[in-house]
């Protein structure tokens, strides 16, 4: 009993740590994301000082400050060299706790990421301590560290409610039940050793292999299997499906007899080839998780999860020599991991590679499409550690009584994590009329890149839209914080999402409606530019007519590209007859009530304009040209870009939202349902 005691009092101390540190660098991503954007944005602007009090804007000192302080929370864990082996290693970790409160209570200042970069720093060097002193205990930091975090962003509709100010009591006391558990831990350390028949654990550190393998980890968790709704939308479903499976299949290698399990399945083949099997289990998981859709994909990559949890065993090395190498693997497998989220981000953004020598840009340029061939390699990575150290298995059996009852917490967890789901509560309305908006999202920013997520969902129900168009919509990226954007802003409006992912699932278009969804459909539009798409529903209206509802995004309009202007616009216009197919394959006679909407980056009188008022009518025509701005631009450039055209459909409004959040103002058309 006493042994069971310590040792959840150990799990307690590094399952804290963990989702302090899985939180502060999911936040510290983000937020220094958009700190360069706003700095970015600040340097083109013509008048830098009109613009101080936009949201989002960023003073170049304050973001020097937090690089600074990023800069020096990498390298913290290298102190591993000089204290590891001490317990003020392990006294770290309540350091890093006191800056995970500031993270709470100053949010996206200098000071919240200042607290964060502690945070991440001090979690970083504990597990770095931890891999000397305890090795055996640095899987579960980890593993706990993520599982809680879904579990947080289960409860928060894929947002961690902990950010919040709100939340700094909760805060605090988990950070002093750390600061407990690590002096209890530390009081129970020096009574062992004083103990006559006191055995020193075996030295044990993270080898080179090990860090290598660390970056692909902490990649495959922040990016993938560790986000149950970018989990869900690479499988097609909502995160919602899969967040029970993906909490269970992350905690259950802590069960002593399922790795007792793992081990007697590896003893069966030679000792050369168990790495490679391992890898080649992973890979065979994750392709059909990329490739299929459905619950077949959800399976395949709640599998995977198990598996790649399995492999943080693999990590812990026997220590040979003095020098450990635990501090410089962790710094290593920081860097890899940036580097690897930088590859990420231009599986998104390879359309925006400019001003860049050959072959770098087109070399970027290259990386779309390559988001399974990324993590397939980060498969690689994480089993170099199997692959080398063959000789090896780290899965030991455990006592029979421990193992039920952790199993028995995998089982908690994830009932937890199912009651925690709120459903989406619509409220369709008896109405003869109906309001549409669209909106691009922007990836959840504003101008100067405040997130704004919140202030988009009250102008969204100020305006009492019971159809919304939306484009540039992210589901769990890591520069938006790993928000489904879509999903959130559904729960928070009370509407029904359908979504149609154009790059790597998780950024595309987007549809919420309160009236029941007839029919669906989506194809993607040819263009030299970024992967674009149309959207179609055909909605049931109240009075028991339907409504099709179409929304594109056309190519972009980019001033620095190798295409002429010209030849830009003839894309979109090749894109806007591949739309209009669309259309005329569902309704032949073009009989039907219809809209179409969204971001075209083209002017009224263009002839992308011209072409589409061919076929549909623009009720935003009597608006004066101040009155229908929709696109907003550093130094005051303005644009009608975003529409809203009709057909076999009577306007009774239109009118322009402005928002003051977002890059974007939201056209808003009344429509008689009669």
């Amino acid at each position: 009993m006493a042994r069971t005691r310590r040792d959840i009092l150990r799990y307690i101390e590094a399952g804290l740590v963990g989702l302090f540190f899985v939180q502060a660098v999911r936040f510290l991503y983000g937020t220094l994301y958009a700190h360069l954007g706003s700095l970015d944005q600040l340097i083109k602007t013509v008048n830098p000082g009109a613009v101080g009090a936009a949201p989002g804007v960023i003073q170049p000192l304050d973001l020097q400050i937090e690089l600074a302080a990023v800069g020096i929370a990498l390298f913290l864990p290298l102190l591993a060299l000089l204290i590891g082996r001490s317990h003020f290693g392990a006294l770290v970790g309540a350091v890093g706790a006191v800056g995970r409160v500031y993270m709470t209570f100053a949010g996206h200042s200098v000071l919240g990421v200042v607290g964060a970069a502690l945070a991440a720093g001090c979690g970083a060097l504990y597990a770095a301590s931890l891999a000397r002193r305890n090795g055996d205990i640095l899987p579960a930091l980890f593993i706990i560290g993520f599982a809680l975090d879904m579990l947080l962003r289960t409860f928060g509709g894929s947002v961690d409610p902990s950010w919040d100010g709100r939340f700094l009591g909760i805060q605090a006391a988990l950070s002093m039940l750390l600061f407990v558990a690590i002096l209890l831990n530390i009081w129970l350390d020096s009574r062992e050793r004083r103990n006559p028949d006191y055995q020193p654990p075996p030295r044990t550190h993270i080898a080179l292999w090990g860090a290598v393998a660390l970056g692909g980890l902490f990649y495959v968790e922040f990016a993938l299997f560790a986000l149950p709704n970018a989990a869900g939308r690479r499988a097609g479903l909502d995160g919602n499906a899969v967040a029970p499976f993906l909490v269970a299949a992350t905690l259950l290698p802590l069960v002593a007899v399922v790795r007792e399990f793992i081990r007697r399945f590896l003893v069966i083949f030679d000792a050369q080839w168990r790495g490679w099997v391992w890898l080649l289990l992973t890979g065979l998981l994750v392709i059909i998780g990329f490739r299929f859709s459905g619950p077949i994909s959800a399976g395949a990559l709640v599998g995977a999860q198990f598996l790649v949890c399995i492999s943080f065993w693999w990590l812990v090395q026997p220590a040979a020599g003095r020098v450990n190498f635990s501090g410089p693997a962790l710094v290593i497998g920081l860097a890899l991991f940036l580097a690897l989220s930088g590859v990420d981000y231009f599986t998104y953004e390879y359309a925006f590679v400019r001003n860049l020598q050959e072959p770098f840009a087109s070399g970027l340029r290259a990386l779309r499409g390559l988001g399974l061939g990324l993590v397939l390699i980060c498969a690689l990575l994480i089993n170099l550690p199997a692959i080398v150290a063959r000789q090896r298995l780290p899965f030991r059996g455990g006592r029979y009584g421990m193992s039920l009852s952790t199993l028995l917490l995998v089982i908690l967890a994830a009932g937890a994590t199912f009651t925690l789901i709120r459903p989406v509560v619509i409220k369709p309305e008896e109405t003869d009329h109906a309001r549409i908006t669209t909106l691009n999202l922007h990836g959840g920013y504003s101008l100067y890149f405040d997130e704004n997520l919140s202030e988009i969902a009250a102008e969204i129900s100020k305006a009492g839209a019971d159809v919304v168009l939306l484009q540039e919509a992210e589901t769990g990226r890591l520069i938006s914080y790993g928000i489904d954007q879509v999903a959130w802003l559904a729960q928070a409006v009370g509407m029904q999402a359908e979504f149609f992912p154009t790059n790597e699932a998780l950024q595309g278009l987007a549809i919420l409606t309160r009236f029941p969804v007839e029919a669906r459909g989506s194809q993607f539009l040819s263009g030299v530019g970024k992967q674009t798409g149309v959207q179609f529903v055909r909605l049931r209206t109240p009075e028991g007519g339907a409504l099709n509802i179409y929304n594109t995004q056309l190519g972009l309009l980019l001033r620095e590209s190798a295409l002429t202007p010209e030849a830009q616009q003839q894309d979109q216009l090749k894109q806007l007859d591949e739309v209009f197919s669309l259309i005329a394959a569902n309704d032949p006679q073009l009989a039907a009530r219809t809209i179409f909407g969204g971001t075209f980056y083209n002017t009224p009188g263009s002839d992308v304009y011209n072409k589409a008022a061919a076929y549909f009518s623009d009720p935003f025509t009597g608006l004066a040209a101040e009155k229908a701005i929709t696109w907003r631009l550093i130094n005051n450039v303005t644009s009608r870009v975003d529409y809203l055209w009709l057909r076999n459909v009577t306007a009774l409004s239109a009118g322009v939202s402005e928002l003051q959040a977002s890059t974007h103002n939201m056209p808003v058309l009344e429509i008689s349902l009669k």
